[in-house]
C-alpha cells in the first residue's frame, strides 16, 4: 500500500456485486491517466457476503492500490464513508458510489475543478430526473437549510474533499452523522460541477421516497434549531389558549351554550400543543443522551 497516495477514493458498499470490478478499473485507469498516486478504500456496508467476496477477489488481484474494510453491521452509507475516509492517506479524498450510476471519469470533472478554483469541497451536480414530488420535497428542504445554515447546500454524495476538511472530519464522532453538514460548519468555500448520472447495472437505490423523507426530518432535527424555535411559538400560541380557557372557566356551571364548546375546543388546542412541544424536546433530550454514551458511527469487523 502506497503510504501518502495523491488521492484516495472512498467507495461504500451496499449489496453490490457485478459493479464493483468495472468501477475499481475505471478509476484505476482514471487517476493513472493523469499520473497520480492513488489506494481505493472499498468499505462493505454489511450488505451482502456475494459483495466481500467480489471485494477479496478484487484485493487478491491489485494488493498495492486496493483496502478493503467489512463492518459490523449496516450502519449507513454516511457511517461507511466517514470509515473510509478515517482510514484514507491521501492528500485529498473522493467519495463515490458503487452503483456505477456515476462514471469514474466524472472524477477528471472533481479534480479539474478543485485545480481551478482552490476550492476545499468539490460537489458533482447530477441533473434531476425526480418525480415532481420528490423535487417539490427536496426543494423545501434545500430551502429550510439556506434560511438557517447561512446559505449551505445540501450537496451529494460525489465529492472530491481537501485534506483540511478530511482532517476535520476525522475529529467528529457523534451518532446520526451526515457529512455534507459538517462540511458546512468549517467551510463555505466549495464548488460544483456538472456531472452526467446513468441508470443503475445492478439492483434498486436503498433510498425509497419514504426513506429520504426520515431521513431529512432527522437532517432538520439533528443540524439545524428550527424545531426548538417553532416550539417556541407554539408555547406560546398554548399559553394564549389555556389563558382564553381561565378567563371563560367560570362559564362552565352555566347552561351549555356556543361559547363554552369554543371554550372546549381551544382548552384541547392548547393542550395538543403542549404535547407537541414536549414531543420535540423529547428528541433534543434523546440527542444529548445519544452524545453522552458515545454511540459508534461504525464499527469495523475486518480490514484486509
Amino acid at each position: 500500500m502506497i503510504n501518502k497516495p495523491d488521492i484516495s477514493v472512498v467507495v461504500p458498499v451496499y449489496k453490490s456485486v457485478d459493479s464493483l470490478r468495472p468501477l475499481y478499473l475505471g478509476i484505476q485507469d482514471v487517476l493513472t491517466s493523469l499520473s497520480k498516486s492513488f489506494e481505493v478504500i472499498f468499505v462493505e456496508d454489511s450488505g451482502s457476503e456475494e459483495s466481500w467476496k467480489t471485494l477479496l477477489e478484487l484485493k487478491s488481484d491489485f494488493q498495492e492500490s486496493i483496502q478493503i474494510i467489512k463492518l459490523t453491521r449496516n450502519f449507513g452509507q454516511n457511517g461507511a464513508t466517514v470509515c473510509g475516509i478515517d482510514e484514507s492517506n491521501g492528500k485529498i479524498v473522493i467519495t463515490i458510489d458503487d452503483d456505477l450510476q456515476t462514471h469514474p471519469r466524472e472524477i477528471l470533472k472533481l479534480i479539474a475543478c478543485y485545480e481551478e478554483t482552490g476550492a476545499d469541497v468539490i460537489y458533482g451536480q447530477y441533473k434531476r430526473s425526480d418525480s415532481k414530488i420528490r423535487q417539490f420535497s427536496s426543494a423545501i428542504f434545500k430551502k429550510i437549510f439556506n434560511s438557517s445554515q447561512g446559505g449551505m447546500s445540501l450537496g451529494s454524495s460525489f465529492r472530491l474533499i481537501s485534506q483540511p476538511i478530511v482532517d476535520r472530519l476525522k475529529f467528529h464522532s457523534q451518532d446520526h452523522l451526515f457529512i455534507n453538514q459538517i462540511i458546512n460548519w468549517y467551510t463555505l468555500n466549495y464548488g460544483f460541477v456538472p456531472v452526467e448520472s446513468s441508470p443503475r447495472p445492478e439492483g434498486s437505490s436503498g433510498y425509497s421516497f419514504f426513506k429520504l423523507i426520515i431521513i431529512s426530518i432527522k437532517l432538520v432535527f439533528y443540524y439545524t434549531n428550527l424545531p426548538l424555535k417553532f416550539t417556541i411559538y407554539v408555547c406560546m400560541a398554548a399559553v394564549i389558549g389555556c389563558a382564553y380557557f381561565a378567563w371563560h372557566f367560570w362559564k362552565i356551571i352555566t347552561p351549555i351554550d356556543t361559547e363554552i364548546e369554543v371554550t372546549t375546543i381551544v382548552l384541547f388546542m392548547g393542550l395538543f400543543l403542549i404535547l407537541s412541544s414536549i414531543c420535540v424536546l423529547a428528541v433534543y433530550i434523546n440527542r444529548i443522551y445519544n452524545s453522552r454514551v458515545k454511540k459508534p458511527i461504525y464499527a469495523v469487523k475486518a480490514k484486509i
